[in-house]
């Protein structure tokens, strides 16, 4: 049996909060690279709060959060370059949403970001409750690269 992603499907208005097995997305490097097993047009869950699966369209969403607890804390504050951040190869970027809300994450360096209607990235912060992010690109309102993260020759993954 294989792993279950937490996943919340944020809209401007609300909020959609299920799980999903891993199977019918793929593991957490396979969705970084962009290669999901099936398109991202629409996720299925299984809602929490009724237990119905449910095929969620993303298309009108902000961003598909992997979160670690359905609960969050509302009074963490995001930590911004930070140097114990895990070492992922990328592109460092920070991302705001119309509504006002600003991630920082590590993206895959291709040409996926540009040309496809969302992107996933990795939050760089290690205590946050986000642990991956597929980012609609039709909810953002701006979006700078900040640098290019990669290993050093002396680290280890």
């Amino acid at each position: 049996m294989s792993e279950a992603y937490r996943v919340v499907v944020r809209y401007e208005s609300h909020a959609v909060r299920g799980v999903i097995e891993q199977d019918e997305l793929g593991s957490i490097d396979q969705l970084l690279r962009n290669e999901p097993v099936y398109p991202l047009d629409s996720i299925r869950l299984k809602l929490l709060d009724s237990e119905v699966v449910e095929d969620v369209p993303t298309k009108d969403a902000k961003a598909v959060f992997f979160v670690k607890t359905f609960d969050g804390d509302l009074r963490h504050r995001a930590l911004h370059f930070h140097e114990h951040a895990p070492i992922v190869p990328g592109l460092w970027v920070r991302v705001y949403f119309y509504d006002g809300e600003m991630i920082e994450g590590i993206i895959s360096n291709t040409r996926d970001f540009v040309l496809e209607s969302g992107f996933f990235l990795r939050p760089t912060d290690p205590n946050g409750n986000n642990k991956l992010v597929y980012v609609l690109k039709g909810g953002l309102k701006d979006f700078h690269v900040l640098g290019m993260r990669y290993p050093s020759k002396s680290s280890t993954l």
